[in-house]
């Protein structure tokens, strides 16, 4: 695991790099300062008509390949059991990858409901897979699939 500083650091990055695609993209948005509960990123649609918190999730890990997740490579992400009950449709979740620097990351925009609901599957299933019975923990992880088959990548007008 990352030192502290190291994984504050990687999650500015995201929150940074996430603020500019929405400025691009003639979105209104704000940081939120401190610590506020589920909201990194207050987003005003472009025509003012509409409010989306956005809570952003960055990684700087290799793709994946687990045996139990099939065939396919994914990204990774850390989450937290709180996650598998936060279902609002006015919180949505940018999921970054950082590819190093100089390079653009990956966004994927991803609707809160969704991301409760796998989270919630995805724990389960490890679990049941384990061959010995292991300890239940109140990590969790959100996987998205290296070919993006929900269409998640870039999906900015999922918040217009």
């Amino acid at each position: 695991m990352k030192p502290r500083k190291d994984r504050v650091l990687t999650g500015l990055a995201g929150e940074f790099y996430v603020l500019a695609q929405l400025a691009e993209r003639g979105f209104t948005a704000a940081l939120t300062l401190g610590n506020s509960k589920n909201v990194d990123i207050i987003v005003t649609s472009p025509n003012g008509k509409k409010i989306t918190r956005l809570e952003v999730k960055t990684s700087s890990l290799p793709l994946r390949h687990e045996h139990l997740f099939g065939k396919d490579r994914f990204h990774i992400w850390a989450m937290g059991e709180k996650h598998e009950r936060i279902k609002d449709k006015n919180l949505a979740y940018c999921f970054v990858v950082l590819k190093g620097k100089g390079l653009l990351p990956l966004f994927f925009i991803v609707p809160s409901k969704y991301v409760a609901r796998y989270v919630r599957w995805q724990h389960r299933f490890w679990l049941k897979s384990r061959k010995q019975k292991v300890k239940d923990t109140p990590m969790r992880n959100f996987r998205i699939e290296e070919n993006d088959p929900r269409g998640f990548q870039d999906k900015w007008r999922s918040l217009a």
